[in-house]
């Protein structure tokens, strides 16, 4: 296997798991906070894709940013210079936050293009420093953190859920990539 294609395999794995985890939460659910400085699902959501769509997109070079490009920002309901996705209490700042289906379309729709921009990688491109002040961060430095920032925050979300429900787990086989 190509790295490419290992790349390609883990973010489709973390995606499938993503959904999993979201599966069949109400909006509530969604919402709740193990405690009233916790982040919920929906916070955990909200920066993961925010920062996915802006890292892959704008920091490692590849293309521009969904949230725009696509104006997910009025899909939302929200000014186009919305919080970034590290930006917790501007996002708790909004009046309404953010809807699940509309939250797990825009994550469904930034996976997408990044598999679609992967598609489009070498190898050799991992190698490409996007931003010369930032020497040591290359392509595939960008997508290796995505990886891993994807993952701790699943098991985040998978925490909290099986807090709201003590019996619920991942349909079995959930994640596994198929050849």
């Amino acid at each position: 296997m190509g790295i490419i294609e290992f790349i390609r395999q883990s973010l489709n794995q973390i995606q499938e798991r993503i959904l999993g985890s979201a599966n069949g939460l109400s909006q509530d659910d969604f919402l709740w906070r193990p405690a009233p400085h916790a982040n919920c699902i929906g916070d955990i959501v909200w920066h993961m894709v925010r920062s996915e769509d802006r890292l892959v997109r704008v920091t490692a070079g590849l293309g521009p940013e969904l949230w725009v490009d696509q104006q997910w920002y009025s899909k939302f309901g929200y000014p186009k210079e919305s919080p970034p996705g590290n930006d917790y209490q501007a996002l708790n700042a909004f009046s309404t936050p953010p809807k699940i289906e509309t939250l797990l379309s825009y994550m469904e729709a930034v996976h997408k293009d990044t598999i679609t921009i992967l598609s489009r990688l070498s190898p050799i491109d991992l190698d490409r420093v996007p931003h010369s002040e930032q020497t040591r961060l290359d392509v595939g430095a960008y997508l290796r953190h995505l990886i891993t920032h994807k993952n701790n925050h699943h098991g985040q979300i998978d925490f909290i859920r099986g807090m709201t429900d003590p019996n619920w787990d991942l349909p079995r086989g959930t994640g596994m990539v198929q050849r």
